[in-house]
């Protein structure tokens, strides 16, 4: 019988072990110089990190909770690197080097064979702390925005490495505190960090390279971490809002699953204008009408019901029709009631149900509803 158990715990050891994934160093470098030891306490906390990445499933152990919710953006970016793919090679460790406090900067290529040539995936520098006996990682972001210039204007914190425009940055710090006012909530404190690129905003969070996110265009447009209280942007354009007003939503009403997504992306049209070239709804109106008049056929119904699939002007139809009812539901209804068309289900499944009780528009006349707001205030 102890033998059996023997034999049972060394099997189960096995299994813990391999599950996790196999760290391997570029030219065989040393981690820390003459330090084998503290080397292979590196790659073995790497090693288990990597793996709870990979299985979206951090843990205290090698994250710090309170950094995780505050830098989700990279914790999400990093989780599922490598699940589900055959040509996936081990993460391969391709420097490292000393910070303070017995920390350590870990550079980490992601690599593997695509249509059986090589590919890089992703290019990702964390930060190595003590952490008991062993490391816990950190994004490496509060490290690379160190040396950003700052403002403070009233309770936003603009952090940036570029030029600054005064007056751009007051109308957003105008629309911060409107914002709170018509819901209700508390005036934000909030830090804005404004990158010239999205390369730029990458690599502050530590992707180096990532073939991952490079083109993923929605975070080229704003988004928020730390649970809305931090907003960054990547465009290099100072008008750009539209991004800020979508995640306010989420984060500061309440019942966000019952949130339907082009609508709330329609809010943010009205307030902060579409787009990096910041299209104001008289410009949107314009755009629709050109449409019409070059496709008298087109149903804007179905166009709706497209999606993503239909655009006008590179503009979602879906997103900008949705500003459209908005306003005219903000300018009929007040705040309050033309908001609560938000709250159309995660599919849009009370879309229709809602325009008819705020609006009293039918869904047979919605065509006709847009046609007659595109021509309204010109």
């Amino acid at each position: 019988m102890k033998y059996r158990l023997t034999i049972l715990l060394a099997v189960l050891i096995s299994k813990v072990c391999t599950a996790q994934i196999a760290v391997e160093r570029n030219l065989n470098v040393e981690l820390v110089e003459k330090d084998s030891a503290t080397s292979a306490k590196i790659e073995n906390s790497l090693s288990a990190f990597l793996s709870e990445a990979k299985n979206r499933d951090y843990s205290s152990e090698y994250v710090d909770t309170v950094h995780l919710n505050k830098y989700r953006f990279f914790f999400e970016k990093m989780a599922g690197i490598g699940k589900g793919s055959d040509s996936f090679n081990h993460p391969l460790i391709l420097k490292s080097f000393p910070l303070e406090d017995g920390s350590f900067r870990v550079t980490v290529a992601f690599t593997g064979t695509r249509d059986s040539k090589p590919f890089v995936y992703q290019v990702t520098e964390l930060k190595a702390v003590p952490y008991r006996n062993h490391f816990r990682f950190y994004c490496a972001f509060e490290d690379n925005t160190r040396n950003f210039k700052e403002k403070k204007i009233d309770n936003v914190t603009y952090h940036f490495s570029g030029n600054f425009n005064d007056r751009k940055a007051n109308e957003f710090v105008r629309l911060v505190n409107d914002l709170s006012k018509l819901t209700g909530g508390p005036k934000p404190e909030l830090d804005y960090y404004s990158f010239q690129s999205l390369d730029e905003l990458l690599k502050s969070y530590g992707f180096l390279f990532s073939a991952r996110q490079c083109n993923f265009l929605c975070y080229d447009l704003g988004f928020t971490d730390n649970k809305g209280r931090i907003y960054m942007t990547g465009t290099g354009n100072e008008n750009y809002i539209f991004g800020y007003i979508g995640e306010y939503l989420y984060y500061n009403l309440p019942n966000r699953e019952q949130m339907y997504w082009p609508f709330v992306q329609g809010v943010s049209a009205y307030y902060g204008g579409y787009g990096l070239s910041y299209d104001d709804m008289a410009e949107l109106k314009k755009q629709f009408r050109d449409e019409l008049a070059k496709n008298p056929e087109i149903d804007f119904l179905e166009e709706f019901k497209k999606g993503r699939k239909s655009d006008v002007n590179r503009h979602f139809s879906y997103y900008v029709m949705s500003a459209f009812l908005f306003e005219e539901a903000l300018d009929k209804q007040g705040f309050d009631k033309a908001i609560s068309l938000v709250y159309s289900g995660e599919n849009g499944e009370r879309f229709f149900e809602n325009i008819k009780r705020v609006l009293d528009i039918e869904e047979s006349d919605f065509h006709k509803t847009i046609v007659n707001l595109i021509n309204k205030r010109i």
